[in-house]
């Protein structure tokens, strides 16, 4: 007896969004997608002018030849990072030029024929950024954890005779 062997189509979490001369296309899932779910998926916002502003300023900072080679080389990004508001997305942005000027940074540090100084010079801006992307990607948890901090245990060992408390343990603060 032969089983009958069914394919299932898996539709993705995430919308995928990419520039196709010059507007953008949208494979998702059988939920409607509208625009407004495109805008607030990228950077947070729903209104077109906020959006546009938000884009165009990711844009400026982007690498490639082309105006979709730019748009598909950091919406992917975006919808990683996954803004919620408006403060989110400009906070993404943000990161998105961090990150890119720090690599410049370090692509610089590397070319042949540089001067002690500006290989030194280029060491400390891409430190410097670096630092602050770390610095924008802790602001990001700490605005999204609304300033809560949880520390997890993974592992306890308790030994024969020992003791150990399970559960949420609130000290005063001090």
């Amino acid at each position: 007896m032969t089983k009958a062997i069914t394919a299932k189509t898996v539709l993705p979490e995430k919308p995928i969004i990419k520039a196709v001369d010059g507007g953008i296309s949208v494979e998702a899932s059988a939920d409607d997608y509208s625009i407004e779910k495109v805008q607030k998926s990228l950077v947070g916002v729903s209104g077109h002018e906020a959006f546009n502003k938000l884009i165009n300023q990711a844009l400026s900072i982007s690498t490639g030849d082309t105006h979709d080679d730019k748009l598909n080389s950091f919406m992917p990004l975006l919808l990683d990072i996954a803004p919620k508001d408006s403060l989110e997305g400009m906070l993404a942005v943000q990161m998105l030029a961090t990150h890119n000027m720090a690599m410049e940074m370090a692509g610089r540090a590397m070319f042949n024929e540089q001067t002690v100084e500006g290989v030194e010079m280029n060491i400390n801006r891409s430190t410097k950024l670096m630092r602050t992307f770390t610095a924008q990607v802790e602001t990001l948890q700490k605005y999204r954890n609304k300033g809560k901090q949880t520390i997890q245990v993974q592992h306890v060992t308790v030994n024969d005779g020992g003791q150990a408390v399970v559960g949420n343990v609130a000290s005063g603060e001090g």
